[in-house]
């Protein structure tokens, strides 16, 4: 079992109704929806992160030195 921490948490009442009824409409308790909102949002954080990662690899990258040795290649077996 995960280990968890209790916290508090202030929300307008609007807010905190809604998420009681859709919480109470997919069977799931307020804290477990909850929960689970902020794990998929931790996961598009990280998806984000790794995705601007990859980007500025891409940019900063110099392939420069891999065009003569391909085009090398291909001549050959033109």
């Amino acid at each position: 079992m995960r280990s968890s921490i209790p916290c508090t948490l202030r929300l307008e009442v609007e807010i905190y109704t809604r998420i009681k009824e859709i919480a109470k409409e997919r069977h799931t308790s307020f804290t477990a929806f909850v929960q689970g909102i902020l794990a998929d949002v931790l996961k598009e954080e990280e998806q984000k992160a790794l995705y601007d990662a990859f980007s500025q690899a891409g940019e900063d990258a110099d392939v420069e030195f891999a065009l003569s040795a391909q085009r090398e290649v291909i001549e050959r077996h033109e």
